[in-house]
């Protein structure tokens, strides 16, 4: 059984964008982290505002289809982390790549969203 329902989710996404939002002033990151870092901010962000769950803007995107995106996006947060000269920048896109596989492990991807 999984923990995470889609209305949970999203409350997870958008708090997880404000996190990501605040992270790169928070942690002092540098130069391309910081641009990387908006980047996937406006992509979640995006992709949370029309994804078919309670906490949407609008419901266009299907719940799975929304997870098959957030599992895409770990293998170029592991780029982006690859590529950064920084450990501090290093740890902060491990952490995000981290942290979208165990949200995406622990969602029910098959729920009725509406449940």
């Amino acid at each position: 059984m999984k923990l995470v329902t889609p209305r949970v989710h999203g409350f997870i996404d958008y708090v997880a964008c404000a996190a990501m939002l605040a992270a790169p002033s928070l942690l002092n990151l540098k130069g391309g982290a910081r641009t990387a870092s908006s980047l996937f901010v406006a992509s979640y962000l995006g992709v949370s505002a029309l994804t078919d769950y309670p906490p949407a803007l609008r419901r266009l995107i299907p719940f799975p289809v929304h997870g098959r995106v957030e599992l895409a996006s770990v293998p170029a947060l592991l780029l982006v982390a690859a590529c950064q000269k920084g450990t501090r920048e290093r740890a902060y896109f491990l952490g995000l790549a981290g942290t979208v596989l165990t949200v995406y492990t622990l969602t029910d991807w098959q729920a009725d969203p509406d449940a």
